[in-house]
């Protein structure tokens, strides 16, 4: 088997091979009316002829694989390996007392010699026949120099019986990422002891600002709060800390004429103009 021959099977040559009756397939649902290329998987986790079996088994169990299509340098589908055959050459390897498993290649263990290949314009009923004549799970896309192109298992089958785009069906949904939490803006806040006016440093985009001076405005009908950093000591401008990953603004007498303690407990922020003003927005309770 290391040397066989570069022959592939279309879909045609399989189906004429074993003389199958297509008119069988006339009860399959208007679902398979479409084409191979409507259905197919195009991110295909592949190996190359020559790789070690262990490897491959490595590759299936982190990724959470039952195939992988073995290719050469060309990208040409040379077969498909299943988690079955690995399985089976590590048993024999183990009761013929062998430490051979280490050393086998992957295109030793094919269980088909040749593999049964397929186009993207096949129409699906077709495919589908293949599938469950030859009892395999999927069969690799190719295009009109053999390369591979995408893989057809019966997932994407029945995914596409049941109208499920598995590449959109994520959408609606709002995914969650590991560590997004922190990614997450804190509100800024008013203390009630000594209305200093908190805001957290995450809320600035422009991290080489200049938070160091600050003027302070207030919208009434909404309860916004302007902060305007400016660079030059004015009258108006209140000097600001940095402290313990917050910008801290000491507004006694801002917070005072306005009679900002308990109208809102926290404020969303919005960044403008590259950090040199921001908006505080009351937040409503939840």
């Amino acid at each position: 088997m290391d040397n066989f021959e570069e022959q592939y099977f279309s879909i045609t040559e399989t189906l004429e091979g074993t003389a199958i009756d297509m008119s069988a397939t006339a009860t399959i649902p208007d679902k398979l009316s479409g084409l191979v290329g409507d259905a197919m998987t195009e991110k295909v986790h592949a190996a190359k002829v020559g790789t070690k079996l262990p490897v491959i088994a490595a590759l299936m169990a982190s990724h959470n694989l039952r195939r992988i299509i073995v290719i050469d340098d060309d990208k040409c589908v040379k077969g498909v390996v299943s988690q079955r055959d690995v399985v089976r050459a590590m048993v024999t390897c183990l009761k013929d007392g062998q430490d051979s498993f280490v050393k086998l290649e992957v295109q030793n263990v094919f269980t088909r010699e040749y593999p049964v290949t397929l186009t993207a314009d096949v129409p699906l009923a077709k495919a589908a026949f293949v599938l469950a004549t030859n009892k395999i799970g999927c069969l690799p896309v190719v295009g009109e120099k053999q390369e591979l192109c995408g893989v057809l298992s019966t997932t994407d089958l029945i995914q596409h019986l049941a109208g499920i785009d598995s590449e959109n069906c994520d959408q609606g949904f709002k995914m969650y990422a590991p560590g997004s939490e922190g990614k997450i803006k804190k509100p800024a806040y008013i203390r009630k002891i000594n209305g200093d006016i908190v805001i957290p440093l995450s809320n600035i985009r422009n991290k080489r600002a200049r938070v160091d001076q600050a003027v302070l405005g207030y919208d009434p009908p909404t309860g916004r709060i302007l902060v305007k950093f400016v660079r030059s000591n004015t009258p108006e401008a209140i000097s600001t800390m940095v402290r313990e990953g917050n910008i801290v603004i000491p507004a006694r007498g801002f917070v005072r004429q306005f009679e900002l303690i308990g109208k809102s407990n926290a404020f969303s922020v919005e960044d403008h103009n590259n950090s040199r003003f921001l908006v505080l927005s009351p937040k409503q309770r939840s």
